[in-house]
């Protein structure tokens, strides 16, 4: 019987330092929570890059890392790879010439690659950029042009490519695929 009373003091006493300890909190550290849900926003970086922040990145790029100033870059192509319904894309190359000759630069969101164009030559029109319609007006602007393209299939990737004062909108679904042309001046549909 002994026994069992040292049993159930042993317990009771846990209990109550169980309970007591439950009781006490520093009251100087509370703070008022008001009841109900509060929605939190989670920002979430973009992948995909405008032309604008990749051009502007284009003109601070040193090609020669030992030069002061950004190179005097002249550009002969554009392509953008996996452009949205904004004209963001998920990298962008340029086709440059600085005069050490051609070169493909390639930005990401992870930076720059650049590729020695040896294979062949670059087209031989530069592209102005502030006589083009940028590629993100292109793509609002003619919103209901690409829509009318697309309307029996389901795009997989679309890019664009500019050369030679001419736009085109590659468009793939599946193994298919359409190419849309504009004026890269007036950003108007080339039939």
């Amino acid at each position: 019987m002994r026994k069992n009373i040292s049993a159930i003091f042993v317990i009771s006493t846990l209990v109550f330092l169980v309970l007591c300890s439950a009781c006490v909190s520093p009251f100087g550290d509370q703070k008022k929570q008001e009841g109900g849900l509060t929605q939190v926003t989670v920002t979430a970086a973009s992948s995909r890059i405008s032309f604008e922040e990749a051009y502007q990145n284009l003109k601070d790029y040193r090609v020669d890392s030992s030069s002061v100033s950004p190179d005097n870059k002249r550009i002969y192509y554009i392509l953008a790879r996996d452009v949205d319904d904004s004209g963001n894309a998920m990298s962008w190359v340029f086709g440059v010439n600085n005069g050490m000759g051609d070169r493909m630069l390639i930005y990401e969101k992870s930076g720059w690659t650049v590729f020695p164009n040896s294979k062949s030559t670059l087209p031989s029109e530069e592209i102005h950029i502030d006589r083009i319609v940028s590629p993100s007006n292109l793509i609002t602007t003619n919103k209901a042009i690409i829509a009318k393209s697309l309307a029996s299939t389901i795009p997989d990737r679309k890019d664009i490519e500019l050369q030679e004062g001419i736009y085109k909108l590659n468009i793939y679904s599946g193994n298919a695929g359409k190419v849309l042309t504009f004026n890269a001046t007036t950003g108007v549909l080339i039939t």
